[in-house]
């Protein structure tokens, strides 16, 4: 697991081997922080249902619950609780010792890592890491065509994205200026491998669009290549550097196949034409760098744990007991900025976290441009 806690024996719950196990970042969440935050107070302010889960079924597929976060991918097993902690889990039993798909979990265990998952996604907010749209790009050229046979086996688009782990490239229509109407194929090609074929309709040298819809996202350059042959170009030229979230150039090839062809990079047109929509999704990004952000995650986990106790909006516990602060200590500590609260350190080390993401992540793709931290009080 990504995040994890350390035992701080203030509660009698045993926490799954997952929650307890060093965490892949590195970082224990409950470790360096304010000593009212400890497992017992927080367990105390959490919801506290009785959840029932279904009987696991043998002709079930299951997938990893930290990444589906489906109740569904839980299962009970001989009066025991599990865990699903692999994608495509069909038929292994959850009390296998030493499994690979199952973790014996319990209700305590699965509230923190709900917990967990809730202070990533506000990680992901605040840096503006969470999906969306970068871009969306027509690529055409109708000025001065002239009909010409490409050279070659292959011509091909190039599209590579600027950030391999965190962005998605979208292809939501295609043209091709050429003669008459009968179909080309298009073939999609990711490092030697033939990733589909599909067909585009000619408009008679017309620069008409139709949906594709082809997605990806991963390592290497992906090719939407075509056979060579006569179609309309004009004498615009391409500039792989100017997109915004990826690189786009185009290429030629020699070879007896698309996916094994020996491409030449250029910068003119073949005819094709494209609706290319771009995409952010940094999952992966934080996941890598997140022994690097720790302190700012740590600064958010304490600012949500003071939030919930707060406002305490499961009516959990008393209070002025479990962590002996009335509403205007708790207030300050969400509030003031004058002082070392947690609200303070919570922006300073977000402020260091956009800092470091500068130094390290596509600022294109990422822009706090106009971001600033003002200094207040209650």
């Amino acid at each position: 697991m990504i995040l994890g806690f350390s035992e701080d024996f203030t509660s009698n719950v045993v926490l799954d081997s997952e929650l307890t196990s060093i965490p892949s970042s590195g970082l224990y969440v409950n470790s360096g922080v304010h000593p009212s935050i400890n497992i017992g107070n927080l367990l105390d302010f959490l919801p506290k249902v009785d959840f029932t889960f279904e009987t696991w079924d043998s002709e079930k597929t299951y997938n990893s619950f930290a990444i589906s976060r489906k109740r569904t991918d839980i299962v009970s097993f001989n009066g025991k609780i599990y865990q699903s902690i692999q994608g495509t889990n069909l038929n292994h039993l959850p009390d296998e010792e030493d499994s690979e798909y199952w973790i014996e979990t319990n209700l305590d265990s699965l509230r923190l890592k709900t917990f967990l998952e809730q202070v990533k996604d506000k990680v992901y907010s605040d840096l503006s890491l969470t999906k969306r749209l970068v871009n969306n790009q027509y690529f055409y050229d109708n000025r001065n065509v002239t009909e010409k046979l490409l050279p070659n086996d292959y011509a091909a688009w190039v599209l590579e994205p600027k950030g391999s782990d965190y962005v998605t490239i979208r292809v939501n229509q295609m043209s091709i200026q050429k003669s008459g109407t009968t179909p080309v194929n298009l073939y999609v090609v990711n490092q030697g491998e033939l990733l589909d074929t599909i067909t585009l309709t000619p408009s008679n040298g017309k620069v008409v669009f139709e949906d594709t819809d082809i997605t990806f996202s991963g390592k290497g350059t992906f090719m939407l290549a075509i056979d060579s042959q006569e179609v309309y170009v004009g004498n615009a030229t391409v500039n792989p550097l100017k997109f915004n979230g990826f690189v786009a150039y185009t290429a030629n090839g020699i070879g007896d196949a698309p996916e094994t062809a020996d491409y030449t990079y250029n910068t003119y047109g073949n005819g094709l034409g494209l609706n290319v929509s771009v995409y952010l999704d940094a999952n992966v990004y934080i996941n890598n760098n997140l022994d690097a952000l720790g302190n700012y995650v740590r600064a958010v986990f304490e600012y949500m744990v003071f939030q919930v106790f707060y406002h305490n909006s499961n009516n959990r516990s008393n209070r002025n007991q479990r962590i002996q602060m009335d509403d205007q200590t708790l207030l300050a500590e969400l509030k003031d900025m004058q002082h070392e609260t947690i609200v303070r350190k919570y922006h300073r080390e977000k402020k260091r976290a956009i800092e470091v993401m500068e130094r390290t992540f596509d600022t294109k793709l990422n822009d706090h441009e106009g971001l600033r931290i003002k200094v207040g009080s209650v």
